[in-house]
């Protein structure tokens, strides 16, 4: 999954402007994903950038993090499928 992938399901999952979901992923790529401190970094900066409360900045916060896994995890299982010739309909 690419930036423009991520950010485009972001926003049709959150029912967010693209603009919202733009600031979300400069946000995450800004951070370092793993660890409690960084989960409440992540979740400030979320509620300072978009002016929303706690509550929204989890709800955003765990729906990012769902679809980075997913995709790691999927990478993981199948980690030459962006290179299989019948994939790209090649």
């Amino acid at each position: 999954m690419n930036k423009k992938e991520f950010i485009n399901e972001l926003a049709k999952k959150l029912n967010l402007k693209e603009e919202s979901a733009n600031i979300i992923n400069d946000i995450f790529e800004d951070n370092f994903l793993i660890g409690r401190k960084n989960k409440e970094k992540i979740i400030s900066s979320l509620k300072e950038k978009l002016n929303i409360d706690n509550t929204r900045a989890g709800e955003i916060y765990n729906s990012a993090m769902e679809i980075i896994t997913r995709e790691l995890k999927k990478q993981i299982i199948h980690p030459f499928k962006d290179q299989d010739p019948k994939e790209n309909g090649k």
